[in-house]
């Protein structure tokens, strides 16, 4: 995965963890900002989903579940959900494997 794309995990975790889930946790469903983060967490996976390879339909999916639940005032079930997205980004951002030199060996280390 590029940088970009691990950046924009991270960013999205960030924005989950230190913004839109403590607002669940204290019942600010109705809050303004809760709306405004939960609109640009769903515009930033919409994006970057097709950079997340196999994780990105999960994603996209779970961001339409969001905004479905958040609609229908379900406030448990989308700290849940955004929980597992939390999740899910984290190990984006943190998975940087190491780039791939082809030097005609094949063969494993």
């Amino acid at each position: 995965m590029q940088a970009p794309a691990q950046r924009a995990a991270w960013d999205t975790y960030l924005t989950l963890t230190g913004e839109l889930l403590p607002a669940l946790r204290n019942n600010q469903t109705d809050h303004p900002g809760v709306n405004t983060q939960l609109g640009g967490v769903a515009i930033r996976i919409l994006h970057y989903a097709p950079a997340w390879g196999e994780h990105g339909p999960m994603l996209l999916a779970a961001a339409q579940s969001a905004i479905r639940l958040y609609r229908d005032r379900e406030g448990r079930e989308l700290a849940a959900l955004l929980r597992a997205v939390a999740d899910r980004l984290y190990h984006l951002s943190a998975d940087a494997a190491p780039p791939h030199h082809d030097r005609g060996d094949h063969n494993p280390p």
